[in-house]
């Protein structure tokens, strides 16, 4: 009720240079104000209509009636009653704070944020407008900007530990990372021993690759707050990205990795009549395993399946994307695949894809890496053989984006951290005796125009991966490559798994599955990692391949040289 218009002297003011009564405007505003006050909205917006069929030109009767018409859900006639207050009175500040509240809650942001804006143009001090500005252009990815104000709400409101907690997380996500922490530890002097600010102090260690530093935040954390589900979510991360230097951090780290489904998120764990799989007896039984993630830990954790027929289930049913029906399909060792959105037949057990490695008892030199476990279609193997014989070159596919589209900040600036420019192919490009072909589909094609005209880069047609389904051209071609060199997406996943030499590009930081220190992974014994030696470093990367090529291709060095089982 802050907002309430009651100054009756500035009223009357205004009403005394017209001939109607001042007393009459008075008493109907006290009124209405007093019927707005005591919830009686519908009363009130009546006695504002009253004033304003009779008066036209007071802007405070039109804020006060948006405020009545807000509250009755009218929302239409509260924009058009708080642009009335704001032609009758252009600095109105709160006016434009009020409709670009509704604007918001209502889906309209862009508008919303243009009023948000003009409030904060004419009164730089306004709070209020502050952090509403900041979340839509945060929400924009706009995070240089939104740090900007969020540190301007702070200094505004220097006691108030919110703005300092958004600022610090912006700054987090725009991947300003020490800054962040510095913020996070003036929040950690100001309210000491709070778990949400020790998790981001851990959090944001283990993103600066500080993983020492990282790990005594999470204990502490967890100490504190014993159920805090992000900190043993995110310290199962910090142990298993670690397990190349600790084994024991690695097999410790799926526990934690377990608390996915106590995070306050969308991922939630399917409910079904019959038992979650915790490790029981399978023979003789049929498990139902379930992908829950990406398409890439789909193909990576697919050869589960293959463990379970192992241990004597009598059937195994996986469901996966509906993309990756088509290639999952040609798995011999899957008894049955549906889609994600179908029912399942008949099962004994179920069980989410990536809790699997939890319940074998996975260690690094255990992890099961037959390969390939993944399978093209053997026609089109053969088709793409054909097509592709007249090339006598070393042949290599690329793909350099991950997939923008996701639904959160967090994971867009992840995929955004491991993709690069095709740009920086070139060097790969123009090697002599080589011909690169492009795997990159969906996102990301829009970047091929920024090459130069000359550019030896082989791109297949829009009708690539449609008549067969998604990836299966792409499975069959890669089949007929000398070599896959790719970011960490998708692509190097189903590569690796169909056995296909795999080059795979990794940022700083890693993905948690390819640890810190190795070239070489458990996961797939033909593949060789490469890692940026610091963040947004490709061109460091691309050297050392380009270098490791030549040698190759000239010297006659292997493309990997790795022996199972793994080791660091």
């Amino acid at each position: 009720m802050n907002y309430i218009i009651k100054n009756l002297l500035t009223l009357c003011i205004l009403l005394s240079a017209h001939n109607s009564s001042a007393k009459d405007y008075r008493t109907l505003f006290e009124k209405a104000n007093k019927a707005l006050t005591n919830g009686k909205t519908q009363k009130a917006i009546r006695l504002y209509y009253r004033i304003i069929s009779m008066r036209q030109d007071l802007p405070q009767v039109y804020f006060n009636l948006g405020l009545s018409l807000e509250r009755e859900k009218r929302y239409d006639e509260a924009i058009t009653a708080f642009k009335q207050a704001i032609n009758l009175k252009p600095d109105y500040t709160k006016a434009y704070h009020q409709l670009a509240n509704i604007l918001k809650n209502t889906g309209r942001k862009d508008e919303a944020q243009q009023m948000y804006r003009r409030a904060h143009e004419i009164d730089q001090n306004y709070f209020e407008v502050i952090p509403e500005l900041a979340y839509l252009t945060r929400d924009e990815s706009n995070f240089k900007e939104a740090a900007i104000l969020f540190k301007k709400a702070h200094l505004l409101r220097p006691t108030n530990i919110q703005m300092l907690l958004e600022l610090a997380n912006t700054l987090n996500t725009g991947n300003q990372t020490e800054e962040a922490l510095e913020w996070y530890f003036k929040l950690d002097e100001l309210i000491p021993n709070n778990p949400a600010v020790l998790y981001n102090i851990a959090y944001t260690f283990k993103k600066l690759n500080r993983l020492k530093e990282a790990l005594p935040y999470y204990d502490r954390t967890l100490t504190l707050n014993p159920n805090h589900a992000e900190a043993h979510f995110s310290h199962g991360l910090a142990l298993l990205v670690t397990g190349d230097s600790d084994p024991e951090n690695w097999r410790n780290g799926w526990g934690e990795y377990e608390w996915r489904w106590q995070r306050n998120d969308k991922q939630k764990l399917r409910q079904y009549t019959q038992p979650l799989w915790e490790g029981q007896d399978l023979h003789g039984k049929t498990l139902f395993i379930w992908a829950e993630q990406g398409l890439g830990d789909t193909f990576e954790f697919v050869r589960y399946a293959k463990v379970a027929k192992d241990m004597g289930a009598r059937r195994v049913i996986v469901a996966v994307q509906k993309p990756l029906l088509n290639i999952i399909k040609l798995c011999p060792y899957i008894d049955q695949v549906i889609w994600t959105q179908e029912q399942p037949p008949y099962f004994d057990y179920h069980t989410p894809m990536l809790s699997m490695p939890f319940y074998t008892n996975a260690r690094l030199d255990t992890v099961p890496d037959e390969i390939p476990y993944l399978h093209a279609k053997t026609e089109l193997v053969a088709e793409w053989k054909n097509i592709l014989s007249e090339d006598t070159n070393f042949k290599i596919g690329i793909c350099w984006q991950g997939n923008p589209n996701y639904s959160t900040q967090f994971l867009r600036a992840a995929v955004a951290a491991k993709s690069m420019s095709v740009t920086k192919f070139l060097p790969i490009m123009n090697i002599p005796g080589v011909s690169v072909y492009s795997l990159q589909k969906m996102t990301g094609t829009d970047q091929i125009s920024d090459l130069p005209e000359d550019a030896p880069l082989i791109i297949f047609g829009d009708d690539f991966d449609q008549s067969q389904g998604r990836f299966m051209d792409t499975a069959a071609v890669m089949k007929n490559l000398d070599l896959m060199i790719s970011v960490d997406t998708s692509i190097c996943h189903i590569a690796a798994g169909l056995g296909v030499p795999t080059w795979n590009l990794l940022p700083s930081p890693p993905d948690w599955r390819w640890m810190l220190h190795c070239d070489n992974t458990p996961w797939y014994g033909n593949m060789r990692l490469f890692r940026q030696p610091k963040p947004g470093d490709w061109d460091t990367v691309i050297e050392q391949v380009v270098e490791e090529l030549k040698g190759h291709l000239y010297e006659g060095k292997p493309l990997i040289t790795f022996k199972r089982p793994f080791t660091t």
